[in-house]
């Protein structure tokens, strides 16, 4: 299986990680696992994204834009339970706070916290759609699952 690795410097500019490259690559892959880790070198922040995937042929884009829509995402085992815990804090959130789960985040929102391993509210600051406001009503809940998760997980 394929693999590639990005390694993203931190943007002081716009507190970020620039993730275009990433994005574009991944358009007409097939991913099947993403490990990221932060590191800093010489007191800057670094990501690395190290992306195993396949080629999409040409006969299963028509598959994979039905899966899309269907919101499958290719979690192992354990990733599920994890997705389950967090989407069922969202929707109990959500419920209290009476507003629709999707304005707390989204499915696919809720599958990149999983393959990116966010265990800080900085690294929630990488799920496109996730800005100041998000992480600061939302991020400590959602990062709390995920940390408690990893190491209860070895």
């Amino acid at each position: 299986m394929p693999i590639r690795i990005f390694t993203l410097a931190f943007s002081e500019e716009t507190q970020t990680f620039h993730d275009d490259l990433i994005q574009q690559f991944c358009v007409n892959k097939r991913i099947h696992r993403i490990v990221t880790k932060f590191f800093t070198r010489l007191d800057q922040p670094f990501w690395t994204v190290a992306i195993h995937y396949g080629v999409i042929l040409s006969e299963e884009k028509g598959l994979v834009r039905e899966q899309e829509k269907r919101e499958v995402y290719p979690f192992d085992e354990q990733q599920k339970v994890l997705y389950t815990r967090l989407a069922e804090w969202r929707k109990e959130t959500a419920e209290s706070a009476g507003i629709p789960a999707y304005m707390i985040c989204t499915n696919k929102q809720l599958a990149q916290m999983i393959f990116q391993q966010c265990v800080s509210l900085e690294s929630l600051k990488m799920i496109r759609g996730f800005g100041a406001a998000r992480i600061e009503k939302h991020g400590k809940g959602l990062t709390a699952i995920i940390k408690t998760f990893y190491k209860s997980d070895g």
